[in-house]
């Protein structure tokens, strides 16, 4: 259990948002708006424009060394169940459970993908059950890009106020609530893990 007044570490992957490397759009500076502001906070950023990138990264995040980082931040185009890459690769959702199992005890896993987690409750459930994740959350429908990065950096700064314990991701979810109702039209759901 991570207490609240531990920082709660972010690792973030990323995918390229567009094939056109000339625009990049990039959530790398929300994190460094959240360390300027809480310079204790730590962050770990990766950019993946491969499935194969994405799973060496996702790799690192599970070993020991990288404990202190249990906010899995995952930027990037989805679908219905599916995380985007360049070259019109993905990956799914099942694919990152099986990545994960059993290795995210107290962690939180954001999939900030456009409509991924519009899946029945049975299936997010089953995630949570094969990684042992504390909560999981993400969109269920396409959002506008800027509304979605505002939105997830008062989420990830929300986080640090809480403990990583069931009545503390409760307090994440009543928080994540009230913001939501400031954005209209980002439909975000948070599963939180069976106690």
């Amino acid at each position: 259990m991570r207490k609240a007044e531990e920082w709660k570490n972010v690792f973030c992957l990323e995918g390229l948002w567009e094939a056109n490397l000339k625009i990049n759009y990039s959530v790398e500076p929300v994190l460094s708006l959240l360390n300027k502001q809480y310079p204790r906070m730590k962050y770990i950023y990766g950019s993946c424009a491969t499935v194969a990138e994405f799973k060496f990264y996702l790799n690192k995040w599970t070993q020991a060394s990288y404990d202190k980082y249990p906010i899995l931040y995952l930027a990037s185009h989805g679908n219905k169940g599916s995380i985007e890459f360049s070259h019109r690769e993905k990956i799914e959702i099942t694919e990152i459970a099986q990545l994960l199992e059993g290795k995210c005890n107290n962690k939180i896993i954001i999939f900030a993908s456009c409509g991924i987690l519009d899946l029945d409750k049975s299936d997010i459930d089953k995630f949570i059950k094969i990684t042992n994740c504390l909560a999981v959350c993400g969109y269920r429908n396409d959002v506008d890009w800027i509304k979605a990065t505002a939105f997830e950096l008062l989420l990830l700064e929300g986080m640090q106020d809480n403990e990583f314990s069931g009545r503390g991701v409760g307090a994440i979810q009543r928080n994540l609530d009230k913001i939501g109702k400031s954005f209209h039209g980002l439909d975000f759901n948070m599963v939180i893990k069976n106690m």
